[in-house]
């Protein structure tokens, strides 16, 4: 996973994601960090070696990692409480 800023300024951040495994449903929550921020697209499935990239719009980040970690990204199953 990386995330470096999006294109052009105030575009955001870019967040790449490239699967080891079989991923099925995979979400982004930045909303988590930042409540103004949103995500061009939700529950991403993935083979192993493929890449997605979400596009993370109206946030301002001090640590833009952050949107690789739990629970802002994270398995579907992971979602679920209980």
């Amino acid at each position: 996973m990386t995330v470096t800023d999006g294109d052009g300024p105030g575009a955001g951040y870019r967040v790449e994601v490239t699967a080891k495994t079989f991923l099925h449903g995979l979400p982004l929550f930045p909303d988590r960090l930042d409540p103004a921020a949103g995500v061009d697209d939700m529950l991403v499935g993935l083979l192993p070696g493929e890449s997605a990239v979400f596009h993370v719009t109206g946030a301002v980040l001090e640590n833009p990692s952050a949107l690789g970690t739990r629970p802002v990204l994270r398995r579907v199953n992971e979602s679920v409480d209980g």
